[in-house]
C-alpha cells in the first residue's frame, strides 16, 4: 500500500466482508465460541444479501447512492411500500433491517434454491441485533443458532453459486 490518503481508505466490498464473516464464523462455531459465531453469521449473511442486491436489484434502483443521489458507503433502495414518496429511498441497515429489501432478489425469478434460501434467512435473522454483541450470552439459544447456521450456509452457497454462474439459481 501507498502512502497517499486514498490507499489507507477501506473500499466496501460486501461480499468479501461476507465470506470473511462466514468463515470465521464457522471457525468460532467449531471451536465453541457460540455467541461470538451467532454474531458474525448474522453479519455474514446481511453482507452476502447486500452483495446479492447490489448485483441484481439495479431495476429497483438499489445502489451506494443516498437519497440526495450522492456516493455513499452504505447500501440504500427505493422502498416501493414508503408512505411518503420523499421518503422512499432508504438505507439498508443489518440484517434484521433489510429483511423488507430481499423480495427484491425474487423479482420474475421462481428459482426453488432461492425462495428457501430468502425465507430462512428472513426467518431465522429477524430478531438477530447488532447490539448483541455488548450482550453477556445467558440469552444464546442453541436451537436458533443452529438454523442461523444453517441459514448462512444456504446464504454462502448462493454467493457461490453467483460467483461460478453470474446469474441467481
Amino acid at each position: 500500500m501507498g502512502d497517499d490518503e486514498e490507499s489507507k481508505t477501506a473500499n466496501t466490498d460486501y461480499a468479501c466482508a461476507g465470506e470473511r464473516h462466514y468463515e470465521d464464523a464457522s471457525y468460532l462455531h467449531g471451536d465453541g465460541r457460540l455467541l461470538n459465531a451467532d454474531h458474525l453469521f448474522g453479519l455474514a449473511v446481511e453482507c452476502l444479501m447486500k452483495a446479492l442486491l447490489l448485483r441484481f436489484g439495479g431495476s429497483h434502483r438499489v445502489s451506494m447512492r443516498d437519497s440526495g443521489g450522492s456516493e455513499s458507503g452504505r447500501l440504500w433502495w427505493d422502498d416501493p411500500n414508503a408512505q411518503n414518496p420523499n421518503r422512499r429511498r432508504k438505507a439498508l441497515g443489518h440484517i434484521n433491517e433489510m429483511i423488507q429489501a430481499l423480495p427484491l432478489l425474487l423479482d420474475g425469478r421462481p428459482g426453488p434454491a432461492l425462495t428457501e434460501a430468502l425465507t430462512r434467512v428472513s426467518a431465522d435473522f429477524e430478531e438477530w441485533r447488532v447490539d448483541e454483541r455488548y450482550a453477556d450470552g445467558t440469552h444464546l439459544d442453541p436451537a436458533l443458532l443452529s438454523r442461523r447456521q444453517e441459514a448462512a450456509t444456504l446464504a454462502q452457497e448462493l454467493h457461490l453459486h453467483v460467483q461460478f454462474t453470474g446469474k441467481l439459481p
